[in-house]
């Protein structure tokens, strides 16, 4: 018949290369975002402005009624 073979003890987590790896990963990844966030903070984009541009008209309809406006149940009837 065949032994079971023996238990092998565990391997703490720390021993494991791969482990390593994904800390790496995991570590170098937040670094690179923080140096990016603080990067944009420290040095925002200059404003650059284009000789002869003229704002456009917004095509979004406002959300507050002018004041002078007419509501649209009252823009058919005659007085």
């Amino acid at each position: 018949m065949n032994a079971s073979p023996a238990p092998v003890p565990a391997t703490p987590w720390y021993r494991v290369p791969e482990m390593w790896l994904v800390l790496l990963l995991l570590g170098a990844t937040v670094i690179g975002s923080i140096s990016l966030v603080v990067t944009a903070v420290r040095h925002p984009d200059a404003h650059l402005t284009v000789p002869n541009d003229e704002p456009r008209p917004s095509r979004i309809p406002p959300t507050h009624a002018q004041p002078d406006a007419v509501p649209p149940a009252q823009a058919g009837t005659t007085r």
